[in-house]
C-alpha cells in the first residue's frame, strides 16, 4: 500500500513571536510524508525571514516546501 502526501497550509500574518511553534508542531508529526506550504501575508514584522530561514534549517523533514509572500 502507497502512503498519501499530506499537505500542510499554514497562512500567516504578522506572527513572527508564534510562527516557530507552529511550524516546530508540524514538523515533530510522526506521519512521514508531509508537505510544507506557508504564506505570508503582507506582514510587516520579520515573519517571512524567520519563516525562510526555519525551512532551510528543516527542509529535509518534508517531502516538499514552498513559502509563498504577498508583499
Amino acid at each position: 500500500m502507497t502512503k498519501s502526501l499530506v499537505s500542510v497550509a499554514v497562512v500567516t500574518y504578522n506572527s513572527s513571536k508564534t510562527v516557530v511553534e507552529t511550524l516546530d508542531s508540524i514538523a515533530n508529526q510522526t506521519y512521514p510524508d508531509l508537505e510544507l506550504i506557508v504564506s505570508v501575508d503582507c506582514s510587516t514584522d520579520n515573519t517571512v525571514e524567520i519563516c525562510r530561514e526555519w525551512i532551510e534549517a528543516h527542509k529535509e523533514r518534508f517531502v516538499r516546501t514552498e513559502l509563498l509572500t504577498v508583499d
